[in-house]
């Protein structure tokens, strides 16, 4: 754990209340080998979350692009 919490400006009892979090919410797995931790991504949870969000997604880009042309023809005159 301290490898990675020497890549973020918070302490280390923070770092490991995320991490804690994290391995709460299935995100990320932890593997003990001898005394150091080793914590592994698990990605699944955020495809779930990624096709949950799509149609939301989709949406607000047609809106968006909608306004981008809407904007781009005033803009022209």
């Amino acid at each position: 754990m301290t490898d990675l919490a020497a890549h973020f400006e918070m302490t280390r009892s923070s770092f490991s209340e995320h991490l804690r979090v994290l391995r709460e919410a299935g995100l990320v797995s932890e593997n003990k080998v001898g005394r150091r931790r080793l914590y592994r991504l698990e990605a699944a949870p955020l495809y779930e979350i990624q096709e949950w969000l799509y149609p939301f997604e989709r949406f607000w880009r047609e809106k968006l692009a909608g306004l981008r042309s809407l904007l781009d023809t005033t803009a022209e005159h």
